[in-house]
């Protein structure tokens, strides 16, 4: 009989060394299916998102944890067991042990292998997400582009040529069917078959009809086109303009002379697309309608709209290119006015700087500020004496000399006394 004790109370009882080994065989068994279990799912290739060193290294964790906890097992085994004897409860203890390591190296490499596949697959999706948003960003960012470059406009720009093509076409196969047609009628006439000619002619009537039709339509269409492509430069313009303009504003965050730096660099850039759009604008005089469109209604015969600017769409688009590059000469004079504004207050706050050190220094040589108020109105004083041209007497002119003498004197020595000095000999002058 091999009792199985823990702490010192017996909780099993084996019939004999057969039984034993059995449990033994069975614990082995166990710690071996769960090792081999764990030591599988370790072998799996990495879930996709995760690194495979990613991988490694927790493996290596969980096996040095299992590994601790089996150590633990088997030391805790060994204090608080006895099964038969020593080598008994020694064998005992090593099977538990590895029991322990293979149950939790298993479970652990499951659990790590879950957390693994829903970390590769928020790693996809987030990847995914990124993608997605960047080919967006970068369509909508060509989608701007396209736009600032007027793409857009030039495509119905060409849309409208394309028109026009087709309908210059169709008007074209008119004309010549009735051409067709005339001369059809002239070989009615001439041949004597005058039972046709009445239907031949009824048809060129109809053509002419409609080619005189198609002909207004092909006006208008070709004066709508010509608008269009007289508007093309100025909308492409206002798309462009510059928004750093508004680094013009004293109440705009950062600092001023950075902000005004950018606004003018924009308002320079901005001219210089005023002038490719100038030069755009005459390009366009060659598709002007050779043939004007008929007036709709005869209160629109005047040259000019309500608001004085004319009615003709190319000079329209000049007068509206006149009116945005003179605001914005106006705006590029009044940023070069406020950086002079800035460079003159940099220069006062240099001069006020500079005062500041004198006043200072002016204070260390123990001068008061009363006292230099008096010596600055008695010299305002010897210079209003000074400009008077009255009589002067030597002995004037000797109490002068000494007094200015003084103040020399006085003023040539750095100490208080010398201030009372200079003070007493302006006043003597007068």
């Amino acid at each position: 009989m091999i009792e199985i004790t823990f702490l010192g109370q017996i909780v099993a009882t084996l019939a004999g060394v057969v039984a034993f080994v059995s449990l033994l065989f069975v614990l082995a068994a166990g710690a071996y299916v769960l090792a081999a279990a764990a030591q599988g799912l370790e072998g799996l290739a990495a879930p996709r998102g995760v690194l495979p060193e990613v991988m490694a290294g927790r493996a290596r964790v969980l096996r040095a944890i299992a590994t601790i906890l089996g150590v633990i097992t088997f030391a805790f085994v060994i204090a608080t067991s006895t099964v038969g004897g020593t080598i008994g409860t020694i064998t005992f203890a090593a099977a538990l042990g590895a029991l322990s390591r293979g149950g939790t190296l298993a479970l652990s490499m499951l659990a790590m292998r879950t957390a693994a596949k829903r970390q590769g697959a928020r790693v996809v999706q987030n990847k995914a997400l990124s993608a997605a948003r960047a080919a967006e960003t970068a369509k909508l960012e060509a989608t701007a582009k396209k736009r600032l470059a007027g793409e857009d406009l030039r495509a119905e720009l060409r849309a409208a040529d394309d028109a026009l093509t087709r309908l210059r076409e169709a008007l074209g196969t008119l004309v010549d069917t009735r051409a067709a047609l005339g001369q059809k009628l002239q070989t009615a006439n001439g041949t004597g078959e005058a039972r046709l000619a009445p239907e031949v002619a009824r048809l060129r009537d109809e053509l002419t009809l409609r080619i005189e039709l198609g002909e207004r339509v092909l006006a208008a269409a070709e004066a709508a086109a010509f608008r269009l492509a007289c508007a093309m430069p100025i909308k492409k313009l206002v798309r462009k303009r510059p928004a750093e303009i508004a680094g013009l504003d004293p109440a705009a965050p950062g600092d001023p002379e950075a902000r005004l730096a950018a606004a003018t660099a924009a308002i320079d850039g901005y001219l210089a697309a005023i002038a490719e759009a100038r030069a755009e604008l005459e390009e366009v005089t060659a598709r002007r309608p050779t043939i004007p469109p008929p007036a709709p209604d005869a209160d629109e015969d005047d040259d000019d709209d309500d608001d004085g600017r004319p009615k003709d769409p190319l000079a329209h688009a000049r007068a509206d290119l006149d009116v945005i590059e003179s605001a914005y000469r106006s705006l590029r004079e009044r940023a070069e006015l406020t950086r002079l504004g800035l460079q003159a207050r940099k220069g006062l706050a240099a001069v006020a700087s500079a005062a500041g050190v004198v006043s200072k220094q002016a204070q260390a040589f123990g001068l008061d500020e009363r006292e230099f108020g008096l010596l600055l109105d008695d010299v305002a004083r010897a210079e209003r004496v000074s400009s008077m041209e009255p009589p002067v007497r030597d002995g004037d002119l000797r109490v002068l000399v000494e007094a200015l003498s003084r103040g020399t004197s006085a003023l040539d020595r750095d100490d208080r006394a010398s201030l009372g000095g200079v003070v007493a000999a302006l006043r003597s002058i007068g």
